[in-house]
């Protein structure tokens, strides 16, 4: 069983490192020229990640591509890249929270920063569907619990510990792990995840009702909506957060951002 969110190698680039394509060296000059045009114009518009050949669009949802990478797991001999995973934000609202910033920690302007994020996973193998929660699970459950106890443990200004704010916390940590449960509608209940499947999850600003989208071309549903914001910060925690499962990745976004 392939683990997908445990902690391993992985391969990343920048968003300014773009494979090109080149066109045919036998097209007439001007058909070469009107060919480099069109696919310089596209290739304007995409990234392509070196390990798997995936492509991400460099904008989704008016969402600014901040980097690519790629997660490898060592089966027997052989290393598999599972899945290429590409991270968006919004770049106007990105860089004027960063210039009031305190300090300049990319890492905690992705986590905690109020503005929209998006996390796009592009399958590179088939996985089974049970295979690819159970790790999701592993990864999100101890993060909720965190989060959770951080929240129960909160003082006041006199220093007290206050009984309505772990009251609160219990009801958020329960409603964070009955949501983690609706991914699965996602990933299509049962069966394999087939190579070439896409999931996302847009992470919300706050204050709203819906804290977390998710999008997959697994499930027939548009989309699955989620109220929990420790559950859609527990899953960003798992790329962005002081223990991601790819520390290669994450550097990649910080980059980006």
């Amino acid at each position: 069983r392939i683990n997908m969110f445990a902690k391993t190698s992985s391969f990343v680039t920048p968003i300014t490192n773009i494979e090109r394509r080149h066109a045919s060296k036998t097209a007439s000059p001007r058909s070469h020229r009107h060919r480099h045009r069109i696919l310089t114009e596209s290739l304007a518009s995409i990234v392509i990640e070196p390990q798997t050949k995936i492509q991400f669009p460099e904008t989704s949802n008016a969402l600014k591509l901040l980097g690519v990478g790629s997660r490898e797991k060592k089966i027997a001999i052989l290393n598999v890249k599972v899945y290429a995973v590409g991270m968006y934000a919004d770049e106007t609202k990105m860089n004027s929270i960063k210039k009031d910033a305190i300090n300049d920690d990319e890492g905690l302007l992705l986590l905690n920063g109020n503005f929209e994020k998006e996390i796009v996973i592009k399958l590179n193998m088939s996985v089974n569907e049970k295979d690819f929660f159970k790790a999701l699970e592993e990864a999100l459950v101890p993060r909720i619990s965190r989060i959770a106890t951080d929240m129960a443990t909160r003082e006041d200004d006199e220093g007290n510990f206050m009984t309505t704010t772990a009251e609160y916390s219990e009801e958020c940590e329960e409603r964070a792990l009955e949501e983690m449960e609706m991914i699965r509608d996602g990933l299509g209940k049962g069966g394999k995840l087939e190579k070439g499947a896409q999931i996302s999850f847009t992470f919300l600003e706050t204050g709203g009702e819906v804290a977390m989208v998710m999008k997959s071309s697994l499930s027939s549903r548009t989309e699955i909506a989620f109220k929990s914001y420790e559950l859609a910060k527990a899953l960003l925690d798992v790329y962005v957060g002081d223990d991601p499962i790819s520390v290669e990745a994450k550097k990649a976004f910080e980059a980006g951002c």
